[in-house]
């Protein structure tokens, strides 16, 4: 899929990730039902002006002057959304103990390149820590809550096992609470996951920043989960 950014084009080698998770019932009738994913339950959560705030400064940097044209800023959002994911697929090929070589999957050169100051610092992560690696792109599911997830990784970090969640961007208040929602699917998956990790590798500084969800903290941002889920559904 070929996609735009400041008037370039670029290949996108991968599908974005659905909303919903399909899963068989469990019941008799042999039919599917959708469960909701943890982003897009937390997708009302969060201050609509902040959000407007951004919308309107990434749309100003892609203002031609001189043409006097605007740009649409889902162009830059997207882009960031593909280069974040480009530096995910780096890490999992890193942590699977393999060599990334992202330009023979067919990540676009503009891709990889724009991906570097992330990767760099993600490496620079793994370097500072003993991280053993359990689960990478760990899909988790609960029939009980109808909440289902794609953790980046599961791995057990100095000894702790932790969900941990690798992040291009800024820190926002509801990466917390969708770690701690992967932390609950995957305790009922049989995981015994004690805390939770954020990394933090910037694209445009590549600055790192980890923040970690203790297990205390979990319980209380697993019921704003819920109420989000609640929210999104219902009202």
């Amino acid at each position: 899929m070929k996609k735009k950014y400041k008037g370039e084009e670029y290949f996108v080698p991968y599908k974005k990730h659905a909303p919903y998770f399909t899963k068989e019932r469990t019941d008799d009738t042999g039919q599917t039902y959708q469960i909701l994913s943890v982003t897009q339950a937390l997708s009302k959560q969060g201050s609509a002006e902040s959000l407007i705030n951004w919308a309107v400064r990434e749309t100003i940097k892609l203002i031609d002057w001189d043409l006097r044209t605007v740009g649409d800023y889902t162009e830059i959002r997207d882009w960031y959304a593909n280069v974040g994911t480009t530096a995910h697929r780096h890490m999992e090929i890193l942590l699977e103990g393999g060599t990334p070589q992202l330009d023979k999957e067919g990540y676009d050169p503009m891709l990889v390149q724009a991906a570097q100051n992330s990767i760099k610092a993600f490496e620079r992560w793994l370097t500072r820590h003993k991280v053993k690696k359990l689960f990478t792109e760990k899909v988790l599911v609960s029939d009980e809550h109808e909440l289902g997830g794609t953790a980046d990784l599961i791995a057990e970090v100095d000894g702790v096992i932790e969900v941990i969640d690798f992040k291009t961007g800024s820190e926002f208040g509801k990466h917390s609470l969708q770690v701690a929602a992967y932390a609950y699917l995957a305790r009922e998956n049989g995981i015994d996951v004690e805390q939770c990790r954020i990394v933090f590798g910037h694209r445009d500084t590549g600055k790192l920043k980890e923040v970690i969800v203790y297990n205390d903290e979990l319980e209380n941002l697993w019921k704003r989960v819920r109420a989000a889920k609640f929210s999104y559904t219902y009202l």
